[in-house]
């Protein structure tokens, strides 16, 4: 007979994308996620942080420079809890993360470097 505590395990997607499956700002992304975390000795990142190796990236909504706002740190914690909960992921891929801040509708605004 099935296990009754087998129902209460979240699904958890195991795949993780191979270099060669990412697109190019992915990869980007992800590049100047690693870099900002080796310069700043950080293993986990605030959503400020994240945003902002995005800014620096040239990624932006209606407004391009600047720090977040509170609007937008709140919306990007929501929306990350969300997919959370939906997916049954923990700690999202950063391949998810930046493709969640591409469905709230950050777009390339201007190319720069990441800080």
């Amino acid at each position: 007979p099935p296990d009754p505590k087998d129902d209460q395990k979240p699904w958890v997607r195991t795949h993780t994308p191979r270099p060669d499956e990412l697109s190019r700002e992915t990869f980007e992304f992800i590049a100047a996620i690693d870099e900002y975390k080796r310069k700043h000795m950080r293993s986990f990142l605030s959503d400020r942080e994240v945003l902002g190796v995005l800014a620096a990236l040239g990624y932006g909504r209606k407004r391009t420079t600047g720090e977040p706002s509170e609007a937008e740190l709140a919306e990007y914690a929501a929306t990350r809890a969300r997919y959370r909960t939906e997916h049954g992921r923990l700690f999202p891929t950063w391949s998810e993360v930046f493709q969640l801040l591409l469905d709230l509708g950050y777009q390339r605004q201007e190319p720069r470097s990441a800080a």
